[in-house]
C-alpha cells in the first residue's frame, strides 16, 4: 500500500458511527495514524484520548459543532489518500471518500467465475462491500439493476470473500440469502435493496476492485 500523507483535521465527536469496529489498544495518537495507515480500507481514525483505544473508518467523518456537548475525549482525524497507484490508464477510477480504486463493467453481463477471472487479469477482484459506507458508494455508482460482488457461500465454511476471510458485512434483501446456502455454493449480487444470493452462473454486470 502507497503511504499517504494525513490531514491533521482534529474534529470532536460525541458519538460514533453504529458500523464502525471495534477499537484497538495504542499508546498514543501517532500509534492509531500508524494504524491506520497498515489498514488499506482506513479513510478516517478516531482516537480516544482517556481510554488509548483507536477506531478505523472506511469512510469520511465530517463532524458539525456540537456545542458544549462534546466528548472531548475523542478526536477525528480524516487522511488524505490521493489515489496513487489506481491504475487510470486501465479505466479505472478513484474515490476519496472511501478509498477505492474501481472500474465498472456494465455493459457486460458474465457469471462470476468469468467477471472475476477479467478483473484478476486486470490486477484487482471483484468489489468486496466490507462497511456501509462502501455499501451505500457502490449503490450511488450504480443504482440500475443488481451487480455482482466478491462474495460465495460454500459449503463447509458459509459466506466468504474470494481471499477466503469470512464475510463481515451484510445487507441482505426481503426473504434473502435463500435456504440453497450452505448446501450449494451460491454467489452475491447487489442492488439498492440489498444483497443477494443467486447462482454463480448467472451473468450480470460487474465491478473490479483494484487494492491500492
Amino acid at each position: 500500500m502507497a503511504l499517504v500523507k494525513l490531514q491533521l483535521h482534529l474534529s470532536l465527536l460525541h458519538f460514533l458511527p453504529s458500523d464502525i469496529a471495534p477499537p484497538g489498544s495504542v499508546e498514543n495518537v501517532l500509534d492509531c495514524f500508524n494504524s491506520c495507515l497498515k489498514n488499506q480500507e482506513c479513510v478516517s481514525l478516531i482516537y480516544d484520548r482517556y481510554n488509548k483505544q483507536c477506531y478505523a473508518y472506511p469512510g469520511r467523518l465530517e463532524v458539525p459543532f456540537w456545542g458544549t456537548d462534546l466528548n472531548t475525549d475523542l478526536g477525528i482525524y480524516n487522511t488524505n489518500r490521493d489515489g496513487y497507484g489506481c491504475p487510470s490508464h486501465r479505466g479505472y477510477d478513484y474515490n476519496s471518500t472511501v478509498n477505492v480504486c474501481f472500474k465498472i463493467h456494465g455493459n457486460a453481463k458474465l457469471s462470476n467465475i468469468k467477471a472475476a477471472r477479467i478483473c484478476n487479469s486486470e490486477g484487482g477482484h471483484l468489489i468486496r462491500i466490507t462497511s456501509s459506507a462502501k455499501d451505500e458508494f457502490v449503490s450511488a455508482v450504480w443504482p440500475q439493476n443488481p451487480i455482482l460482488i466478491d462474495g460465495r457461500c460454500t459449503v463447509d465454511g458459509g459466506w466468504k470473500y474470494s481471499t477466503g476471510d469470512n464475510f463481515t458485512y451484510f445487507r441482505w434483501n426481503i426473504n434473502k440469502p435463500s435456504a440453497n446456502c450452505p448446501t450449494s455454493r451460491e454467489c452475491l449480487e447487489t442492488a439498492v435493496s440489498g444483497f443477494n444470493d443467486i447462482a454463480c452462473w448467472y451473468d450480470r454486470p460487474f465491478i473490479c476492485e483494484f487494492d491500492i
